[in-house]
């Protein structure tokens, strides 16, 4: 049976970008455990310290110390910085808010609204989620229609970045015979 080739993988896609980055060893290291860590999704569901744990002996033998909050914050940044935009957000809150931050707003109504935007992002998203207009026009102070704006553009941003990269095709199988069943004649033919 043959397989179909499957795409550049998103980790495979970070590290590419990565590679054109000029980083030191430490941070170079640091960026491609991170890009290890990001899900399918694109999202760095580990917490970091507990990441930076889990690799400080390799770090310790490799560099003769351990990472420090800058280097850790640094990789983070890094790391959501690339593309797709929102990757490395360590949940939905943060990957909207990635994406928005992105957004080159064309004049200030725009803008106006990418802020509300972002404002809503800082509520529970359970709001969003029920479409309440009313507690989130309370919640962010501004108008209903601004609101609503914002909950549009919100819906259009994508909130698995990784999902473009997921290799579907991989699961796909292409058999190389088909078999079917011919209409047989009653009689025993």
């Amino acid at each position: 049976m043959t397989q179909r080739a499957s795409p550049t993988s998103l980790r495979d896609h970070l590290n590419e970008q990565a590679s054109g980055l000029s980083l030191s060893a430490r941070d170079a290291a640091w960026l491609r455990v991170l890009i290890e860590s990001v899900d399918d999704d694109g999202y760095l569901r580990e917490d970091l310290i507990e990441l930076e744990e889990s690799v400080a002996s390799a770090f310790e033998s490799a560099f003769d110390e351990r990472l420090d909050a800058d280097e850790i914050t640094l990789g983070l940044t890094l790391l959501q910085s690339m593309e797709p935009t929102g990757v490395g957000a360590r949940d939905l809150a943060e990957c909207l808010s990635l994406q928005l931050k992105a957004m080159d707003p064309e004049d200030e109504e725009e803008q106006a609204i990418c802020e509300v935007a972002l404002a809503i992002c800082k509520q529970p998203l359970e709001m969003l989620a029920r479409r309440d207009v009313k507690r989130l026009v309370v919640a962010v102070g501004d108008t209903d229609v601004r609101v609503k704006q914002a909950m549009a553009l919100i819906a259009r941003l994508e909130p698995k970045p990784g999902r473009r990269f997921v290799d579907v095709e991989r699961q796909v199988v292409i058999p190389d015979v088909l078999v079917t069943r011919q209409g047989l004649d009653r009689q025993g033919a």
